[in-house]
């Protein structure tokens, strides 16, 4: 969809901390039936190798979409570097905003190093989530988008995302997403806008399990798309950091990444009654 990088006033200083395991993925879980076979072997066999992941790392946050055609300034990790604070404005005539927290939510808990906190005011949040009606949509754009914005972009979109930038770290956040239109458009939106707004901010047609596909009909956030987050937010990959010098660290945080998946589903994930088909990881 319509995630478009900008660059802002200022950045923050690093911070970054481990999480322990999460209990509420107990509930919101869902893996593939191969994943859950493996329980009690040494590792879990995720469904992606070492070379998928890094393909769809490098296309997802050094793609195109936020290639300013300088080849330099933008194709550089973007990610928050400590807490998140978010705030859901809702005009929307249907009121969707237990579905977004628990969507935020599921992301918080799942991703390591990853920490989003609601916040009641606007002015002190990083990210905010706008919920409207179609009628509203672009109106809402051109009211509060922060200027220098490329609104025509983010209006053409179905639902959009904008990010303000510098090398130390992703400043804000603003996502555009339209809630009276019906729920499978919403939860599509929903998941590849407020994912894309964590830094992995480009969509490519070759990511056949993502939600970072324009093409893709999946309208749930996918165990492919929950490992290109938590290698985004491994505490060795830093904002500002080069194709070149993120490489040699992707294969140690892919690591990571199925040691923590191992450890999820042998915290009581096996014995998940909802005997799961797909590869995907968090429904709504």
């Amino acid at each position: 969809m319509g995630t478009q990088p900008d660059v802002g006033p200022c950045g923050r200083s690093p911070i970054c901390r481990r999480r322990r395991l999460p209990t509420l993925l107990v509930a919101l879980l869902v893996c593939a039936a191969a994943l859950f076979a493996a329980a009690d072997a040494e590792a879990i066999d995720a469904p992606f190798s070492d070379e998928e992941l890094i393909t769809g790392f490098v296309l997802t946050v050094f793609g195109a979409e936020a290639d300013d055609g300088s080849g330099t300034a933008t194709r550089r990790v973007k990610k928050f570097t400590g807490p998140v604070h978010f705030h859901i404005v809702s005009t929307s005539a249907i009121d969707r905003r237990r579905t977004v927290r628990t969507f935020v939510r599921s992301l918080s808990e799942s991703v390591d190093n990853l920490e989003l906190v609601e916040t009641g005011r606007f002015e002190d949040a990083d990210m905010v989530i706008f919920l409207v009606n179609r009628v509203d949509y672009v109106p809402t754009i051109r009211r509060t988008v922060w200027e220098g914005a490329d609104t025509a972009f983010l209006e053409k979109n179905a639902c959009s995302a904008v990010l303000a930038a510098r090398r130390s770290g992703i400043e804000r956040a603003y996502i555009y997403l339209v809630a009276d239109e019906g729920f499978a458009g919403l939860s599509h939106c929903m998941v590849e806008e407020i994912a894309q707004s964590l830094g992995p901010a480009n969509d490519s047609s070759l990511l056949d399990d993502s939600i970072f596909n324009d093409m893709s009909e999946l309208n749930a956030f996918g165990l492919f798309d929950w490992f290109i987050l938590n290698m985004l937010y491994d505490d060795h990959i830093e904002p500002g950091m080069s194709e070149a010098e993120v490489l040699p660290l992707l294969p140690g945080a892919i690591a990571a990444a199925r040691d923590r998946l191992t450890a999820v589903v042998k915290m009581g994930l096996a014995g998940h009654d909802a005997a799961p088909t797909g590869r995907t990881l968090v429904r709504h």
